[in-house]
């Protein structure tokens, strides 16, 4: 069995200290986010919040040095590995409400099933970096079948029920949430990167890798927190609140527009149905006085809002068409 130590070769030392800096970084900025958010309460977000913290410790192994690297590496894995069944466990709850009572069983129950596997991976990882036997090399291969199916089911049944069950598109969807947007990208670039793991871990990969040295994992790791802290609640939930908004906002445009042609119209048939201002009603009668035979007028005039032509009106007769 070859020695197995803290990386000495330069660029794998740089690739392997960027990588986990890259990870408990972007973790820390995620807790913080998630802290902010958080509702008391809520079973979903209290575990959303331990897997993020649980996920930092193997991030710092680098600044260890033997004896204490191997022991410290394979203890923080522990917790690494915690984090990724509690990851498989945040999927369930957010995607249990899209899902029937039978694929919910199933789906939790093999969750289960494959800790065994990560049992006997935790004993591989600590005879492997203390140097008392090579079993990791073996079980290595497996990890991701024993950690991702379910998220790339996760993934597809959530992309499948917004199809069915809502009234907007993918694309609708992200313009009008840019939570769901970056959560979308999210999932995409973690299986990416996943299938880049298996390629790096099946030796496909190593001319192009220092020896020992794969980056690919943290990549996809962060992607899939950034999915569970992104949007703390279940898929159903916040999808439902979602279309609420949106249909609350469509009804509101209505709203407006309707209004808008109605006063429109009640402009217009004010105009069409109001009496013209600044006009003269003359009446002509005769004398009702036994004293007296000339003829007399009464002038009345009345104001109103809307102006017409005196041509306009019928039968009245201008002032100085009148006999005097």
């Amino acid at each position: 069995m070859t020695q197995v130590t803290k990386p000495t070769d330069p660029d794998g030392l740089v690739l392997e200290a960027w990588a986990q800096g890259y990870m408990v970084g972007s973790i820390i900025i995620m807790i913080c986010i998630t802290l902010s958010n958080i509702r008391r309460g809520v079973l979903l977000h209290k575990l959303i919040l331990l897997e993020l913290i649980c996920g930092t410790f193997h991030g710092t192994f680098i600044f260890t040095h033997a004896p204490v690297y191997g022991w410290y590496l394979s203890v923080t894995a522990i917790f690494l590995i915690f984090s990724w069944g509690l990851h498989n466990v945040v999927a369930w709850m957010k995607t249990r409400p899209f899902i029937g009572r039978k694929t919910s069983i199933v789906y939790i129950v093999t969750v289960a099933l494959a800790q065994l596997y990560w049992i006997l991976e935790i004993y591989a990882d600590f005879t492997y970096f203390n140097n008392i036997s090579d079993i990791y090399l073996k079980t290595r291969v497996f990890e991701a079948l024993f950690r991702d199916p379910w998220w790339v089911y996760t993934t597809c049944c959530l992309l499948y029920n917004i199809r069915i069950r809502y009234n907007f598109g993918y694309f609708e969807l992200m313009r009008i949430s840019p939570r769901f947007a970056i959560m979308f990208l999210a999932m995409i670039l973690s299986i990416i990167f996943t299938i880049i793991d298996i390629c790096a871990v099946t030796d496909t990969l190593s001319a192009a890798l220092p020896i020992g040295i794969n980056p690919f994992w943290k990549l996809a790791f962060v992607f899939k927190l950034l999915t569970d802290s992104v949007i703390l609640d279940d898929f159903k939930t916040a999808l439902d609140k979602l279309s609420h908004y949106n249909l609350s906002r469509i009804e509101e445009q209505m709203g407006e527009n309707w209004a808008s042609g109605k006063n429109i119209a009640i402009h217009r048939e004010r105009r069409k149905s109001s009496a013209p201002r600044n006009f003269t009603t003359v009446a002509v009668g005769g004398t009702q006085s036994s004293a007296s035979e000339e003829p007399w007028i009464t002038v009345m005039t009345e104001t109103k809002v809307e102006s017409f032509g005196m041509r306009e009106l019928g039968g009245l007769v201008p002032l100085k068409h009148l006999p005097r």
